[in-house]
């Protein structure tokens, strides 16, 4: 077997394995229902951009959508699509075993270029129509934007190498400080009209970053990292499931030695009663568990910019009569999984300071929230207003 017949096969299993994840949850309902109205809808608004620009680009500096960019560019990983196995049989080919990883690496580049390619598209009718760009300004953006993504997977590769939090955590924000400042720099020589540096240095992060992931990807002793790595990437669409329905939730597991809440496990009231009990069991759990309170903000912050962003007053108030239905029932079912998992809970299921507790839980977590998609909206509504684009209520 050949290596580009090693990659294709484990290329359509890894195409397969992620199809049987979406079929698992898209059934002919979602797809009906759903997946494709979203789709039509999207097609709909994107052909009205082309015959004609919405007002609220107006005031939408070019900047914002620069950075947008940049953002994206920071999605995206090197595969080399390495099994555990391959440890023991595979790695005694090593022609084989490094043809694959070629491939694999080669083809990580293809897709994030199409990423890119497809990001800018959709933008394409305001850089076209609103902001009158040429296409040869297109193409040096679109250029520094797959070379940049190509430095940034390498930068990416490296940090899952480390294993300290406060490390990686300290790392990644001095790589995203730096790669701003290079974009920034960009920028400018975009605005100027100077393309030769825009070009020379995209072709010259390319080449270097290319270089380093072979070198990197080369090395055997990245293997167990690589296996890692894939396995998180063939789980990832199933823990964003996990993640967006609660109720088949799966927790977090922590390599942390010692809770970042409580990590002396004192006492939250100093009346001790039942009801106080369930609470400060119910608070403990829930503010160790990374999965329930980033589920918490996610949804908030996700009704947030739905209601800034889609125009009509009407959309406006569905949308957030429908997140205090979800949020309420969200938080409902958090509570039964928190305190149900316990079989030591069973006994207390049907006792009045169990539902007292999590009436008053749920409540506090409710008005919570709520104010805190107020806090984020007039936050949100002040940063864009001071950009002149103040949403539409009409």
């Amino acid at each position: 077997m050949r290596s580009s017949e090693l990659f294709i096969k484990r290329l359509l299993k890894s195409w397969l394995y992620q199809y049987k994840v979406f079929k698992s949850i898209a059934d002919w309902t979602v797809m009906l229902y759903i997946i494709v109205p979203s789709l039509t809808i999207f097609a709909l608004i994107y052909r009205s951009w082309w015959i004609d620009v919405p007002n609220w680009i107006e005031n939408v500096p070019f900047f914002l959508l620069f950075f947008l960019l940049y953002l994206i560019s920071w999605n995206g990983n090197i595969r080399t699509y390495v099994e555990g196995a391959d440890k023991v049989f595979l790695i005694k080919k090593f022609s084989l075993f490094w043809g694959m990883k070629k491939w694999g690496f080669g083809y990580s580049l293809l897709y994030q270029a199409v990423i890119t390619i497809g990001a800018i598209s959709v933008l394409l009718p305001f850089l076209l129509k609103h902001y009158h760009f040429e296409w040869k300004q297109i193409a040096a953006l679109l250029f520094y934007f797959i070379s940049l993504k190509t430095g940034l997977m390498l930068v990416k590769y490296q940090l899952v190498k480390i294993e300290t939090r406060l490390k990686k955590i300290a790392l990644s924000i001095f790589s995203f400080i730096i790669m701003s400042w290079l974009s920034q720099l960009i920028y400018y020589l975009w605005i100027k009209g100077t393309w030769y540096p825009i070009f020379i240095t995209g072709a010259l992060v390319m080449t270097v970053s290319i270089y380093l992931s072979f070198r990197a990807i080369k090395k055997l002793s990245s293997s167990d990292h690589e296996i890692d790595m894939e396995q998180k990437r063939k789980t990832g669409n199933i823990q964003l499931i996990f993640a967006m329905a609660p109720e088949i939730e799966k927790p977090v597991v922590s390599k942390r030695t010692k809770p970042l809440f409580f990590r002396r496990s004192k006492r939250i009231f100093k009346e001790r009663t039942q009801s106080n009990g369930f609470i400060e069991l119910f608070t403990k759990v829930f503010l160790r568990n990374y999965s329930y309170v980033s589920g918490y903000l996610i949804m908030i912050n996700v009704t947030t910019f739905a209601i800034v962003l889609l125009p009509p007053i009407w959309i406006k108030v569905t949308i957030f009569s429908g997140y205090l239905f979800m949020m309420y029932y969200w938080l409902s079912i958090i509570w039964n999984k928190i305190m149900g998992s316990n079989p030591l809970m069973k006994k207390y299921l049907e006792h009045p300071a169990f539902f007292t507790a999590k009436r008053k839980v749920i409540m506090v977590l409710y008005i919570f929230a709520i104010l805190l998609l107020l806090l984020y909206f007039f936050f949100v509504l002040t940063f864009t207003s001071n950009f002149g684009m103040i949403p539409e209520f009409s």
